[in-house]
């Protein structure tokens, strides 16, 4: 019994000094996993172990170009699969004039997936932009020419309103087989269009729809009556219309 005791005795008296073990161990066992994370990820982060060797570029482009949109993603790929900052790549893209929409993966084990859809514009907007679809301006750096598209001005956040009027007077021109050429919305919010055939309508501010309307119906009169092309109507009467010709010289059709 009194062996026993002593041994319990010696255990109790050398259990405190090998407290301090368990927390060194603790500490050398995440000290060491922390190391060899940070060797793991310095290794994944080598572009020379981990080389970006494909950069595939999808989307149906006319303004966009292959070469100049991988010159653009080169700088950021070559740090690698895994050092590679997707979401600066994609910023990177976003931000050129043509790009209206990208998105960016990785495509293991050594590939970059990138797919951009393009702008499609539908009308000039000011001086040097554009318009799409969706009423947001994007400025090209360098001049495009597309005379196909009609041409918009107007102050600045009344894009969509001069859009949507456009799209109006579209739909409401068409049985008189013209188009919308030129559309105007000045700091006076006054409307003004030039038709496909060069004839200028001052339509004004207040119910522009209703004012077009009455010119489309009243069109064929107007081209029926009097002489010489007609240049201009005036829709800004509560009343009625003003309408400008330019006369033919009679002169110079004879000596002709």
């Amino acid at each position: 019994m009194a062996v026993k005791q002593a041994q319990a005795k010696r255990k109790q008296q050398l259990k405190p000094g090998l407290h301090w073990l368990k927390p060194v161990l603790a500490l050398a066992t995440m000290t060491g996993s922390v190391i060899g994370l940070t060797m793991m990820l310095d290794w994944m982060r080598d572009p020379y172990q981990w080389p970006v060797q494909t950069v595939n570029i999808k989307g149906k482009f006319e303004h966009l170009q292959q070469t100049q949109l991988k010159k653009e993603v080169a700088p950021l790929a070559s740090e690698g699969f895994f050092g590679m900052n997707v979401r600066a790549i994609q910023e990177r893209l976003q931000n050129l004039p043509w790009v209206e929409q990208v998105s960016v993966r990785r495509v293991w084990p050594d590939q970059l997936s990138i797919v951009i859809r393009e702008q499609q514009p539908v009308a000039y907007w000011g001086e040097k932009g554009f318009l799409n679809p969706l009423a947001q301006v994007f400025e090209p750096e360098q001049s495009v020419d597309l005379p196909a598209l009609p041409r918009f001005e107007g102050p600045d956040g009344y894009e969509q309103r001069v859009l949507l009027m456009y799209r109006q007077l579209q739909g409401m021109l068409k049985p008189l087989q013209l188009s919308v050429g030129s559309l105007r919305l000045d700091a006076r919010r006054t409307w003004r269009v030039q038709l496909s055939n060069d004839l200028t309508v001052e339509i004004g501010r207040r119910n522009p729809v209703h004012r077009i309307a009455r010119f489309v119906r009243v069109y064929p009169a107007i081209l029926a009556a009097g002489s010489g092309q007609v240049r201009s109507v005036d829709l800004r009467y509560s009343n009625g219309f003003a309408v400008r010709r330019q006369q033919v010289d009679k002169k110079a059709e004879s000596t002709g």
